[in-house]
């Protein structure tokens, strides 16, 4: 589960008021103390648990801060030079993150009250506490002694995830669906890279038009055969009505995937049923399921 913003941002607010550290050369020898290490193990160990800046705190970890439980320790020059380097940068980091966060995270006034949203099955019933909610806070301050008001500050930045139970047939056609909407977006995505290029070229635009109508024309092709492919797969009547539907939900997760949707496999999903997903990181190199039936020699 992702750590709200507003943890994130109070905890770093905090371990920025007590990160700190003292660090001198001893005597005329050539070695340096560095000390309040009790406190700098502590931010580190905080800053861990965050999932932050997690390759500096790693090298961290296994410096000289951490063979001791004493609050100070000597060290090398050189061995001193990299561990207070690394404190410096993930002072700057910290201080850089926490701008970001002054200027993204608003500020909550005390006049203000948070509400976690009860358990959610569907969207009916989001729709429906929804308007509970709305209900049983309106009915009470909307009147002439409180003079209350209902205004959405924020909502949490980030990523929003949603995990919806669709069924163990279902899981394997969305895998599909999807599967076949990345093909499509990669397809429309080499259309406006072919649409970019032909541009350059300075060719006349009559000659562009032609150009990137066969292209359109193509990937209405590929997103036929990739619904008809699909209903054989999945469906036992080929009925021209479902294909359409089919044809139409490809085009709709690919306009997604384009808006940077994303569609996985639950976590605890077994690798078989995991493999029938794409990868979103790999979506340049991907092939239709069709073309690996016709070449079922490729990998």
């Amino acid at each position: 589960m992702e750590t709200s913003l507003k943890i994130i941002k109070i905890k770093l607010q905090n371990i920025q008021k007590i990160f700190s550290w003292n660090n001198a050369i001893v005597g005329n020898t050539a070695l340096y103390e560095i000390s309040n290490l009790k406190v700098l193990r502590t931010v580190i160990g905080n800053l861990e648990s965050l999932n932050l800046f997690e390759n500096i705190t790693k090298g961290l970890s296994n410096s000289a801060i951490f063979t001791t439980s004493s609050d100070k320790i000597r060290v090398q020059s050189s061995e001193n030079t990299a561990i207070i380097s690394q404190l410096k940068l993930l002072e700057t980091l910290i201080e850089n993150f926490l701008d970001v966060l002054k200027s993204t995270v608003p500020e909550e006034n005390n006049d203000s009250i948070n509400i976690k949203l009860p358990m959610i099955n569907d969207f009916d019933e989001l729709s429906k506490v929804s308007r509970e909610i709305h209900l049983g806070l309106t009915q009470v301050i909307f009147n002439d002694d409180v003079n209350g008001q209902t205004r959405i500050i924020s909502v949490e930045n980030g990523s929003i995830w949603l995990n919806v139970l669709v069924g163990t047939t279902a899981v394997t056609v969305i895998a599909s669906l999807t599967w076949s909407a990345a093909v499509i977006y990669k397809k429309i995505q080499e259309g406006i890279l072919l649409a970019e290029q032909v541009r350059g070229l300075k060719v006349k635009n009559d000659s562009i038009e032609d150009i990137l109508k066969a292209q359109k024309a193509e990937t209405n092709v590929m997103i036929q055969a990739e619904a008809e492919y699909l209903n054989s797969e999945h469906f036992k009547d080929n009925v021209p009505e479902n294909i359409e539907k089919i044809k139409n939900s490809i085009s709709i997760f690919a306009e997604l995937i384009g808006r940077g949707a994303e569609i996985h496999p639950a976590l605890v999903a077994p690798e078989n049923v995991s493999n029938l997903f794409p990868d979103p990181t790999k979506f340049l190199g991907l092939e239709s399921k069709i073309k690996r039936l016709a070449n079922p020699s490729s990998n």
